[in-house]
């Protein structure tokens, strides 16, 4: 899934930085896009189905600080900064420590939980007369 655009990369860091981060590759922005959308997809579909109906903000601010610092050389402080904020993001959203932000009853129910399921006693002592 993508969670954000060539034109929302030039939105928030401006036309010129992204051109410079290109280096003459004009598929490096659409690669970089891709990859941050897979890696999303890892941490998000373990708790939401995909595709999202709709990709929330702090989704699109995430794929938009990953893709920066993945098309960066040597990136700065502020941009791995940034980039670890939105991967412990991700991390806390696949645990259930964070939400998307959705509507509460969009939010789906625990995937990880345990059901125990109980037939009554096997032995009592009541069934086992004379043997116990």
């Amino acid at each position: 899934m993508t969670y954000c655009t060539r034109q929302d990369l030039i939105d928030r860091f401006g036309e010129g930085a992204i051109g410079e981060l290109e280096f003459g590759n004009p598929n490096a922005v659409a690669e970089a896009i891709d990859d941050a959308g897979a890696l999303i997809d890892g941490y998000v579909g373990g708790r939401y189905p995909l595709p999202l109906a709709e990709v929330p903000a702090i989704l699109k601010r995430a794929a938009r600080d990953i893709v920066r610092y993945s098309l960066a050389l040597d990136p700065e402080e502020t941009v791995t900064r940034r980039r670890d904020e939105a991967i412990s993001y991700l991390k806390d959203l696949a645990q259930g420590k964070a939400t998307l932000g959705v509507p509460q009853e969009a939010e789906p129910e625990s995937l990880d939980t345990a059901e125990m399921q109980n037939d009554g006693h096997v032995f009592s002592r009541t069934n086992t007369k004379g043997f116990i």
